[in-house]
């Protein structure tokens, strides 16, 4: 069973890549919704890659390449959580 609204980061040097997965249509959008309103309010725009899994879950991937930027791209990720109402992630 895929998990719904969970996230995860994984960091290299240089390199930061946070993910959300979801379940369902009303989770896929809200997350979809999330990261737009966040790149607005931030004017910072990730490398964003869908991948689904069947027809109703799958997850988003919010990729950053961090030379020279990355706190802005932990900011953004705690932003997007804070949008999306998530309390914490796995790293």
């Amino acid at each position: 069973m895929s998990r719904d609204m969970c996230a995860d980061v994984k960091m290299e040097e240089g390199y930061m890549r946070m993910s959300v997965e979801y379940n369902n249509d009303e989770s896929k959008k809200k997350i979809q919704a999330a990261i737009g309103v966040i790149e607005k309010k931030m004017q910072l725009f990730p490398s964003v890659i869908r991948r689904a899994i069947n027809d109703t879950a799958g997850n988003f991937s919010i990729e950053f390449e961090c030379e020279g930027m990355g706190r802005e791209a932990g900011e953004f990720c705690e932003a997007l959580m804070h949008e999306l109402g998530i309390s914490k992630c796995s790293i």
